[in-house]
């Protein structure tokens, strides 16, 4: 049935078991072949998921047994070998050579090919040399573009560092208003030293201004939304940023797929034609979510984010689960009462069923939010609310009598900051975050419970090499009864333990406990410590260490009484940020609770 194939045998054994380029067309003849493993030898300085990604060939994913191997073709696989090739020079081998092995079967059809790479020694730049036609930078802008730029002298010679230097080059004139710069690259390889000498030519043509603003592509979003998003006006002077400003708030509205700048013609002045394509003004989203202490989340949830014209969002959310139940309604005006702000409003009626206490809460919350930055945000909320409390048991509330008030209303206002510094919001990989808020709760404000909380917390994100991320956080908070309160209420003190906390531990385990209830407290410590590494593409995995406490006084951060949960997680990098199953074991959990738990999550555990 298949003639050639002896003769393919013969040619491997012949060649020692390495099959060329010739060979490979042959056994495509011979045989339909299957793809069964793709190994990589050799390779010291590029990882070996960086060649997987630029090639073709693949083999199936270890966790899609079920699927069927896919197909050996040899004129993609050859075109592979050459994407290895040209992948090492872009990062400055030259003398690399890339050679490969096909493995055939005994029996059936699935053959193992291993690249075999030898790296060799690695381009260096010996020089740089930028030229300036027309203008130049101011001078302290210059040597500071300069001293920046990704190439430099001594440095290896990578493709992706000399293409960055061309743009760092072009944003740097077009945001001193040279809109029509140009800027031209040249790069001479001696391979046999191993040495670059890098040229830039930069033609800054005249300083620019913003000319006309044409919106097109809209439909069912006003124009004048589009215009009121722009960082800029005909006649500003030109800059780069009020683009990239501009781009970042109208991607906010969640109203646009794709949002682009076509620039004109014109002398002295850049016509901009904002071009935008529309999402559907309306989203429904499902979510859910599991943990051994508190079962199976579920949530629901409808948005208009073009309701009643203008970019105003009105949505509404559900989530049910055995504790918790709740229904949150939010309105959003943007703009409002000035450009900088926007005003929102949250309605919310929430049922706790908790081992200490059962709770109905109602709440309204006006809110001001002002983004100061693109990285720094803050608001400014009243927060007015009627609590029912039911079902403390008697221990409790002989222990904290003036914590477990039944029926009351809380009125208070809430301030916050937040500064994000990440790469990425749903899935960093580097950079920080900072938050703090102060909440002032009491009778001034119309009432019946009194105290001051603040809360801090921190993240922190850090490449460690080799594919591997470290990522740390810490949370502090504290409260205090004030005037006529004397203690904190149950349903607002402070918890620790569960997804988000220490992990580990079941929901509110760590901290006081009265007849095995949990009672929470007045200070609060968190902290974890992850090491992430990718297993897939679309998989990571992780290891993590969590310590948390709780205090029964103001202040009192009891550093000296942490308790600690380890364990281990895999995350699913889906579009709305990742899904991941946790598996945390604690250190000393209380008697009689689980010495495991499970939770599934939807988004950053932090």
């Amino acid at each position: 049935m298949y003639p050639r194939l002896p003769v393919v045998l013969a040619l491997v054994v012949l060649a020692g078991g390495r099959v060329h380029a010739a060979q490979v067309d042959a056994l495509a003849i011979a045989q339909d072949w299957t793809v069964r493993r793709v190994a990589v030898r050799g390779n010291d300085e590029v990882s070996a998921r960086s060649i997987a990604a630029v090639m073709v060939t693949q083999d199936r994913p270890w966790y899609t047994p079920w699927r069927p191997r896919p197909p050996f073709d040899p004129v993609t696989f050859r075109t592979d070998v050459e994407r290895v090739r040209t992948l090492y020079r872009s990062r400055g081998y030259y003398r690399a050579r890339v050679e490969y092995d096909i493995e055939l079967p005994a029996e059936g059809t699935a053959v193992d090919v291993v690249l075999y790479v030898d790296e060799g020694p690695r381009v260096m730049v010996a020089r740089v040399d930028v030229e300036f036609v027309d203008a130049r930078l101011p001078e302290e802008d210059e040597r500071t573009l300069l001293a920046r730029l990704p190439v430099e002298v001594g440095a290896p010679f990578t493709q992706d560092a000399y293409e960055r230097a061309q743009s760092a080059l072009r944003t740097s004139f077009r945001q001193q208003s040279y809109a029509r710069v140009s800027v031209t690259r040249h790069a001479t390889v001696d391979v046999e030293q191993g040495t670059a000498d890098v040229a830039y030519t930069v033609r800054s043509g005249a300083p620019c201004v913003f000319g006309p603003i044409t919106i097109a592509g809209t439909r069912l979003v006003d124009p004048p939304v589009v215009e009121r998003e722009l960082a800029f006006r005909p006649g500003d002077q030109f800059r780069e940023s009020r683009l990239t400003e501009s781009r970042s708030n109208l991607l906010e509205l969640s109203l646009f797929q794709t949002i682009r700048f076509e620039e004109g013609d014109g002398t002295g002045e850049v016509p901009i034609t904002v071009r935008v394509t529309e999402l559907p003004p309306r989203a429904i989203q499902f979510g859910a979510g599991y943990d051994t202490f508190e079962g199976f989340r579920g949530l629901a949830g409808w948005r208009h984010y073009n309701f009643l014209g203008g970019a105003r969002q009105l949505g509404f959310t559900a989530s049910v689960s055995t504790i918790e139940r709740s229904i949150l309604a939010d309105f959003l005006q943007p703009h409002w009462p000035v450009h900088a702000t926007r005003a929102r409003l949250l309605f919310a009626q929430q049922q706790e069923d908790e081992d200490t206490y059962n709770l109905l809460r109602t709440r309204g919350s006006p809110r001001l939010e002002w983004q100061v930055t693109p990285r720094i945000s803050t608001y400014a909320a009243y927060r007015a609310e009627y609590d029912r409390l039911r079902d403390v048991p008697g221990a409790v509330r002989r222990a904290l009598p003036d914590a477990a008030p039944r029926d009351s209303v809380l009125s208070g206002m809430g301030f916050g900051t937040d500064w994000n510094a990440t790469d990425d919001l749903l899935n960093p990989g580097r950079g920080f975050v900072l938050a703090a808020s102060v909440e002032p709760v009491g009778a001034i404000f119309g009432g019946d419970i009194d105290f001051v909380r603040v809360i801090g917390q921190g993240r922190v994100y850090q490449p460690l090499g080799a594919g591997f991320l470290g990522a740390a956080r810490l949370r502090l908070g504290t409260a205090e009864p004030i005037a006529s309160s004397r203690d904190i209420p149950l349903f607002e003190r402070f918890y620790a333990g569960g997804i988000n906390s220490v992990r580990g531990y079941g929901r509110r385990r760590v901290g006081p406990l009265v007849d095995d209830d949990p009672i929470g407290g007045r200070s609060l410590v968190e902290t974890s410590v992850e090491l992430r590494h990718p297993i897939t593409t679309v998989l990571d995995g992780a290891v993590f260490v969590d310590a948390g406490q709780v205090s029964l006084e103001t202040l009192d951060f009891p550093w000296d009484d942490l308790e600690y949960g380890s364990g281990v997680a895999v995350r699913y990098r889906s579009p709305v940020g990742p899904v991941g199953l946790e598996l945390g074991f604690p250190f000393d959990p209380p008697p009689g609770d689980r010495h495991w738990q499970v939770y599934l999550s939807v988004g950053q555990v932090f």
